[in-house]
């Protein structure tokens, strides 16, 4: 290595040009000396004649340095080229083992991008809006489609108090607000633009996805319109006073073709008339990530959209606050100065001190807002965690199979690597040829990879839906899906390749040439005393399996178990129908009388065995929650008083099969001339009643004293996961109004799918503007409620198979490939009175050796991981024996059939075969 470093490099140019100056030097005395002087003063005259020796050295040493480095580039270039074009002619001559190795890490590479791109729409990537790492967001950035009437929160906000910030923004240049529109009904005028929509002219009524907005959104956002102009502060001064509507570029393109006629184009919107003055840049759909917004409005149309004044309402929490930070102002600048504005305007709306006392025990949060506001990041963070080391487990398995792949070819070019070597090739240069073989499959399985993560990423948004049509998340390929991509095709080229090449090039030249490539395996298979690299391939591919098959057992275990869960409820006979009663125009006495109309028709229907209704619904996503006073009972913490409520319809428990521990349940007497009556569950009445009947119990909510009449079972009707929790239902007809939405529970005498056309068709007949928003079996949305975890246990199920597949291979191809280079050992075996079944339980003997030394490295480490799922499980413990005993039983009778196949070749082996191999 001296030598080499003499002769290559810095050392090698100074040397040159020391020896250069030197030589001129020595001319230039020699010529003095011969002129008459000595030499002395010769050589002395010389340096004086030569000049500044240090800066000439200098100037010669950075001329040579650059044409050495130019030399070296061409000279790199020129072998690259050459290793390629080579490579390239290796790999057209072995085509079916690169296809192999190119499908292989197409599946690795190809998965690990599929999920990541997930990760990068929904954890990673910012809001395409200029300098959006300024955003900051006030309020639960889940909680985009929520509203909350009658308290205070600090996860919500009411208009009253964003107005209230709005006017004092500190530290921001803006503060936009964003809210909920529910569904839309929109008709759009295909007349003139400017003219009024008429009966004959109007389309079919569409549902496109709203946002309301204050009028600075576009402006704290920084985007501009694509054509026309944004929501602008006047258009969002009074109530109802501006019907303007800027729509999304995707919509434009979708529902007017482009047309930019568009603007001034008349759209009706649940029979409001909106003028079209915007087209949004493409690209953005929304700081709502997950949900393609179609259609912006003003705020302050809110009460005409949705027939109901929240404008007005102080204790209405609907708005979440995205503001812009101002130049040179930190997060925690603004986190520290809006912490105590937020809490003193929510001070100033709330109705009492007490109602401000719990309040503030409430969490407020202050955070970035760049990457937007998404429901589907609490939902989906840890799943996708999950996918992302299971699809990385899975690479490494690959990457482990590929490298055997090339330990084998390696052995079987172990003759024509020795000649190269013999012939003067250096070691760097045959493994940087090898090297570049790697890189080229690594590339072409990272492109076929890129293919399959588009088609996986969707497929897996699909999967994520429960069938309700695939998530609308931008999936494209950006600069860090493709950055990804190459990363891990570079790191994985360089895994699965370096060992072996370094192990191809490590021969002893003489043994290899005389051998003929013959017999020199022991890097591969080992030998006496060792075991060899491939062997110890295939034990990590095992271990590997082994941690995959645990963790995807768990979850599956854990998902079927969430899904047969007993909520409660007549789970296989209910249809969930939400009605939204607001285009209806109807309130108070007149829509009290709709809802019994409604529940009348229904009941009718052939089929109903009982239908009730509910404010909050099944399963809906919504929950209500109320301070309390329980006659008789002492709290003891703050909490003690507060039970979650909903406003139910008569017959309910009976309606949604639920199980009446004692008392009655509510009928149609139960209504607002009636004594005020209520249900509470097991649980509550447990906790206030732990020695006595609740019946005939008193409790006090908002003013009003209600007395008990039944307590009913526990019931999961929230979601499969809830935890036991203090619950009371009220009639619907006896507290206040009835709600303008609110949903239908039918227990159907067969199966409930046959009864949705004809609900759809009654409801209809009693009001032709109802608008019907869910009309779904309860096992669907039992389903819906749990598509995180079915996603999890699918697509880990579908990597599990895949890895256990790929070691199975594994094992195949290194015992067959042992099995084919013993063929003159089985011979003499079976010459010196050997049996084929003794050489068959030899083989597959040694097969299961390998298995169960996987099986020591991979049970504590699939141990240790399946404790990182513990989150994720529901009924199965961290250290789950069944998933343990199954992976492994999988495992082993994998292994037996990969490693029967070669024993049963070596059984077959006769000692003139062997002789013919010899």
């Amino acid at each position: 290595m001296s030598w080499f470093r003499l002769q290559h490099g810095p050392q090698r140019v100074e040397r040159d040009v020391d020896a250069e100056l030197r030589f001129h030097l020595d001319m230039r005395t020699q010529r003095l000396v011969e002129r008459g002087l000595d030499p002395a003063s010769a050589r002395a005259q010389a340096l004086s004649q030569f000049g500044d020796w240090d800066q000439v050295r200098t100037e010669l040493l950075a001329i040579d340095t650059q044409q050495e480095k130019t030399v070296k580039r061409a000279d790199y270039l020129a072998e690259l080229r050459q290793d390629t074009l080579y490579a390239v002619r290796a790999l057209r001559h072995n085509l079916g083992f690169a296809l192999v190795v190119v499908l292989s890490l197409a599946i690795g590479i190809g998965a690990n991008t599929a999920i990541f791109t997930l990760i990068d729409a929904l954890l990673l990537r910012p809001l395409p809006v200029p300098e959006a790492d300024r955003l900051v967001v006030i309020g639960n950035p889940a909680r985009t489609n929520s509203a909350s009437d009658g308290s205070l929160r600090t996860d919500l906000f009411s208009y009253p108090v964003y107005v209230d910030l709005s006017r004092r923004p500190q530290l921001l240049d803006g503060l936009a607000a964003t809210g909920r529109t529910g569904r839309l009904d929109a008709t759009i005028d295909e007349g003139a633009a400017g003219s009024a929509p008429t009966a004959t002219d109007a389309t079919e009524a569409e549902h496109p996805r709203g946002r309301l907005v204050s009028g600075n959104y576009f402006a704290v956002l920084g985007v501009p319109t694509f054509i026309g102009r944004p929501l602008t502060v006047d258009d969002d001064r009074t109530a109802n006073g501006s019907p303007v509507a800027v729509i999304s570029y995707a919509y434009w393109q979708r529902r007017f073709q482009g047309d930019r006629g568009v603007l001034g184009r008349s759209i009706t919107i649940n029979r409001v008339p909106f003028t079209i003055v915007g087209v949004a840049p493409p690209g953005f759909h929304g700081e709502v990530v997950g949900r393609m917004t179609d259609i912006w409005m003003p705020l302050t149309m809110q009460p005409a959209l949705a027939k109901q004044d929240w404008l007005t309402k102080p204790n209405t929490c609907w708005l979440l606050l995205v503001g812009r930070r101002s130049a040179g102002v930190t997060l925690p600048q603004v986190q520290a100065a809006y912490t105590t504005i937020v809490w003193r305007a929510l001070a100033a709306s709330v109705p009492s001190p007490d109602a401000m006392a719990g309040l503030t025990k409430e969490e407020l949060s202050i955070a970035a807002g760049a990457r937007g506001l998404s429901p589907l990041r609490a939902l989906y963070a840890e799943p996708l965690t999950t996918l992302m080391a299971a699809v990385g487990l899975v690479l490494l398995v690959v990457c482990a199979n590929v490298a055997n792949l090339l330990l084998a070819r390696g052995a079987a070019r172990e003759r024509e690597l020795s000649v190269r070597m013999a012939l003067g090739a250096g070691r760097v240069r045959v493994v940087r040829q090898l090297l570049t073989e790697s890189l080229i499959l690594g590339a072409l399985g990272g492109a076929a990879g890129l293919l399959l993560a588009f088609w996986g990423s969707q497929a897996m948004l699909r999967l994520a839906s429960a069938g309700a049509g695939a998530i609308p998340l931008d999936v494209r390929m950006d600069w860090r899906v493709l950055g990804f991509t190459l990363v891990v095709t570079g790191v994985t080229a360089v895994l699965f390749g370096l060992a072996p090449a370094l192990r191809a090039t490590r021969v002893e030249l003489g043994t290899s040439l005389r051998s003929g490539g013959r017999g020199t395996t022991g890097g591969l298979l080992g030998g006496p005393g060792r075991i060899g690299a491939g062997k110890l391939l295939v034990v990590l591919q095992v271990a590997l399996s082994l941690i995959l098959l645990v963790g995807t057992g768990m979850l599956v275990r854990s998902t079927r178990a969430l899904a047969s869960v007993d909520p409660g409820l007549a789970r296989d006979r209910l249809l969930i129908v939400t009605v939204d009663a607001a285009p209806t125009g109807l309130e108070g006495e007149r829509l009290a009388a709709l809802s019994r109309t409604m529940l009348e028709r229904i009941r009718a229907i052939p089929g109903v065995a009982a239908a009730t209704f509910s404010e909050n619904g099944i399963f809906s996503g919504t929950e209500s929650a109320t301070s309390l006073q329980v006659i008789g009972f002492s709290p003891r913490a703050e909490d003690d008083t507060v039970a979650n409520y909903d406003r139910v319809g008569p017959g309910y428990v009976n309606a949604i099969g639920a199980r009446l521990v004692e008392g009655r349940d509510f009928t149609d007497r139960d209504d607002e001339r009636a004594p005020r009556v209520a249900l509470i569950n097991a649980t509550m009445a447990a906790f206030y009643f732990p020695r006595g009947a609740a019946v005939g119990r008193r409790l006090v909510v908002d003013s009003a004293t209600y007395e008990i009449v039944g307590v009913v079972a526990d019931t999961k009707d929230h979601e499969l996961r809830q935890v036991r929790a203090r619950r009371m239902y009220l009639p619907a007809y006896q507290v206040g109004p009835v709600p303008l939405e609110f949903t239908f529970e039918l227990q159907a005498t067969g199966d409930p799918t046959q009864l949705m056309t004809a609900v759809r068709r009654e409801l209809s007949a009693v009001n032709g503007s109802l608008l019907v928003l869910n009309n779904d079996p309860l096992t669907t949305l039992m389903r819906q409620s749990i598509s995180q975890d079915l996603l999890v246990a699918r697509v880990a199920s579908f990597f599990g198979a895949l890895a256990l597949g790929l070691a199975a291979l594994g094992l195949y191809g290194v015992m067959m490939y042992a099995t084919l280079r013993r063929t003159s050992e089985f011979g003499l075996r079976m010459a010196l009175g050997a049996d084929g079944a003794r050489v068959r339980r030899m083989v597959l003997g040694e097969a299961l050796a390998l298995v169960a030394g996987g099986t020591v490295v991979g049970v504590p480490l699939a141990l240790a991981a399946s404790r990182l799922l513990r989150n994720q499980l529901y009924g199965v413990e961290a250290i789950d024996l069944p998933s343990i005993a199954a992976a492994l039983g999988v495992l082993v009778v994998s292994a037996t059939i990969a490693g029967y196949l070669p024993a049963a070749r070596a059984a077959r082996v006769g000692p003139l075969e062997a002789l013919r191999v010899e």
